[in-house]
């Protein structure tokens, strides 16, 4: 009989153990957001984390050395928050530096080229990007 208890009282203990880092991880919030940019007619892609701090951050920064870039450029058709905090909004300004877009955990996806039936890819080199919870 005491080796069946101290048996339950390992087991248990064990299970204790092991569910502690889960709960905790799962209260942790994020500080930052993967970024996807594509480059739809080649089928070629990169992923960035960005900070939720609301510091500016230039596609040619975060994308420079990518498979996306060509010649110092950086070409894209379109772009997609991949994981996200909840109310996270990020900001997307084109060479300009007005606003073309906002996404969020509502509206992640954005076509960059303007035109949602044909895969165009844009220079987006001097694009930005700012996140902010």
């Amino acid at each position: 009989m005491k080796s069946f208890i101290a048996a339950a009282s390992a087991a248990l203990l064990a299970t204790s153990a092991t569910a502690l880092p889960n709960r905790i991880a799962a209260r942790q919030v994020t500080n930052e957001v993967v970024f996807t940019l594509r480059n739809d007619q080649s089928g070629a892609n990169a992923n960035a984390t960005v900070p939720t701090n609301a510091d500016t951050i230039s596609f040619n920064y975060l994308f420079g050395n990518s498979v996306l870039a060509s010649n110092g450029r950086v070409f894209a058709s379109s772009a997609e928050l991949t994981a996200f905090p909840q109310g996270v909004s990020c900001g997307l300004t084109d060479y300009e530096g007005r606003l073309f877009t906002t996404l969020t955990p509502e509206n992640n996806y954005v076509d960059i080229d303007g035109n949602p039936t044909v895969a165009v890819p844009i220079d987006v080199t001097e694009y930005t990007i700012v996140c902010s919870l």
